[in-house]
């Protein structure tokens, strides 16, 4: 069975009965990982007991294609199932889990990490059509992702923060999951337990590399600078910045230019329509950005945005080069600025 997007939290709350297996694909490393231990510790209680739990991989398994389903039907000594854990790429281990899936074993469960796939690859749609086993697409993640899990680490130590400091936190992490995870954890070791975060100290634990990476790409868009933007985008590639990180990040910034332009040409003097803007822009930029808006109407900020989005859509279900993808979106959107500026 595929499971679709919303209905993941409460598969993985409840994983039904009949399923025997599960597959954890996609593009988000930290993600895949973070929902193969939350599996795993329902299976077992004790990860390092080799006596109930199998880890494999993709070399020992391309080679011995009966490897998986070997290990299930493999008793465990000290568990009620016996798990078997597979981390891989996708097409080395698309044989074995064939093979894996035929016997339909009661008394294991297999837990597979595959990397290198998308959604049209023969392993995920073997897992999508089979009737005791289940698929999961792990992308990065949405804005309403990272603010569930802001919610969930700063309610663990019952921190306290305002709408817009959540709001610039949601817009300055990453998608990767395993990343925005280490910077809310840094950022609730901060606070500390029933403290508070204000906006300042989000802006200063969080002013990193990849912050400023999206400030520099999205401006060199927004003003029409193609040198400039061929220059960031190359140093972010050089960087390993995520490819979906960064449509994601110049998404935030043209929105908000949308917002002002929108409230500029309800009356609002442009000057505080910027001021305004949630999350609060750093004055050090309102300048840029009020001259940004003398040439991007709300009419071509709407379009700007509307095709970052279509970008990020188009990577996460799986173009042939991610980084190649982006580049060309941002391009397009810095030649439009590059004409309506002249």
């Amino acid at each position: 069975m595929k499971v679709a997007p919303r209905q993941i939290s409460s598969f993985l709350n409840s994983i039904p009965k009949n399923i025997r297996a599960v597959l954890l694909h996609g593009s988000d490393l930290g993600l895949i990982s973070e929902r193969a231990k939350e599996i795993a510790g329902q299976i077992s209680t004790d990860l390092d007991d080799v006596f109930s739990v199998t880890r494999l991989d993709g070399d020992r398994v391309s080679s011995q294609p009966s490897l998986i389903g070997d290990s299930a039907d493999q008793m465990a000594m000290t568990a009620q199932h016996r798990l078997v854990w597979v981390k891989g790429r996708g097409t080395e281990l698309l044989e074995a889990c064939k093979l894996a899936l035929a016997r339909q074993s009661e008394h294991s469960f297999i837990i597979v990490e595959a990397v290198d796939t998308t959604t049209r690859h023969a392993l995920v749609k073997l897992f999508d059509t089979a009737d005791q086993a289940a698929s999961i697409g792990c992308y990065p993640d949405a804005a309403g992702d990272i603010a569930a899990l802001l919610t969930e680490v700063m309610a663990r130590d019952r921190i306290q923060i305002d709408a817009d400091t959540r709001a610039f936190i949601v817009g300055r992490i990453g998608s990767d999951r395993a990343a925005s995870r280490r910077e809310l954890e840094k950022l609730a070791l901060l606070a500390g337990p029933d403290g508070v975060l204000s906006y300042d100290d989000v802006r200063d634990a969080l002013g990193d590399s990849a912050s400023l990476a999206i400030t520099d790409i999205a401006i060199a868009a927004a003003e029409g600078q193609i040198d400039k933007l061929e220059h960031s985008i190359a140093k972010a590639w050089a960087e390993n910045h995520n490819a979906i990180m960064l449509i994601r990040g110049c998404q935030g910034f043209f929105k908000q230019l949308l917002s002002a332009a929108r409230a500029s040409k309800s009356g609002t003097p442009l000057v505080q329509a910027v001021k305004s803007l949630r999350p609060p822009v750093h004055f050090k930029l309102q300048d840029r950005l009020i001259a940004q808006l003398r040439f991007w109407s709300s009419e071509t900020l709407l379009d700007a945005v509307n095709r970052l989005q279509d970008a990020e859509l188009a990577i996460k279900t799986g173009v042939p080069d991610d980084e190649t993808h982006c580049a060309q979106t941002l391009l397009g959107v810095c030649l439009r600025g590059r004409a309506l500026r002249r």
